[in-house]
């Protein structure tokens, strides 16, 4: 990580919404401060409008359209901030993902107890150097985690070419295994060795250790459908994104799931998993 291109790129982004920044994780670490910032200085629902590309997407107990959703509706009366603690860019340039806390509080009930958890979100950048987000999703939790730790970006490590396949064929194998075996020995077979495991109510998890450790983490037997997957440009960073169910009941969605995806010297590998159950009225 280089800090001084960073620390640079987040004191502009006080000034414009999308300040140059040559390194792309620092440009797109910047475009989330941005996109904070503005969401406390205005509202999330301006925010977000802002931000968002035309086709992306986020969790309202379905995948929807974030614009579409937003449009018709009015800002809630609530503050949302939050900070990015990991950026992570394909050496393309063009794809990244961006995660950290965030902290909730009701501008109605200021005295009121705040709200925390974790976001996560993938950003594209497109042919005019602007991020946008195209997929975000996250999960709630008790305490302030991660609040003060220091900002980790990168580009993806470059790596050998490792063996053959893709983005598609390694998440129909996490698939086959999460569905035969249960999904500790699916992580186990394709978490990569600093895997971030993402689940409401609980501490996120940081490595593929902590992850299959994680109380939250059942040994469950699930049949994922995927929505959307992409891949960088390098091919070496991608995501899928989808709805899951219990393998013997496929039919009936129980959950909604973004996978991360890193291409490594042993293949392709998750990154970073995060999931949002649905809501039963």
């Amino acid at each position: 990580m280089k800090i001084a291109p960073i620390a640079a790129a987040l004191v502009l982004a006080a000034c414009a919404h999308q300040p140059p920044a040559k390194d792309p994780s620092a440009s797109l670490a910047a475009a989330e401060s941005a996109f904070a910032a503005h969401s406390v200085r205005e509202d999330m629902r301006a925010a977000f409008l802002a931000a968002f590309a035309d086709d992306g997407v986020f969790v309202r107990n379905a995948w929807v359209a974030a614009k579409a959703f937003l449009m018709s509706r009015p800002a809630p009366p609530i503050v949302l901030d939050w900070r990015p603690q990991h950026v992570e860019v394909a050496a393309s340039g063009e794809l990244g993902l961006s995660t950290g806390p965030w902290k909730l509080t009701s501008k109605d009930k200021p005295d009121a107890p705040a709200s925390y958890g974790q976001y996560v979100s993938i950003w594209r950048r497109g042919a005019d150097g602007r991020w946008k987000v195209e997929v975000d999703l996250g999960i709630s939790h008790p305490q302030p985690t991660l609040w003060k730790d220091r900002l980790e970006a990168r580009t993806v490590p470059a790596v050998k070419a490792g063996p053959a396949g893709g983005l598609e064929e390694a998440e129909s194998a996490f698939q086959r295994v999460a569905a035969a075996s249960g999904l500790r020995a699916a992580y186990e077979a394709y978490g990569a060795e600093d895997l971030r495991l993402y689940r409401s109510g609980t501490t996120p998890r940081a490595s593929r250790a902590a992850a299959l450790a994680s109380p939250a983490l059942r040994d469950e037997k699930l049949a994922w459908t995927v929505d959307r997957s992409a891949a960088s440009r390098s091919g070496d960073l991608g995501y899928t994104r989808g709805a899951f169910a219990e393998a013997a009941k496929s039919a009936v969605p129980v959950g909604f799931y973004l996978r991360v995806w890193r291409r490594e010297a042993a293949g392709w590998k998750i990154a970073l998993d995060v999931v949002n159950p649905v809501v039963r009225s």
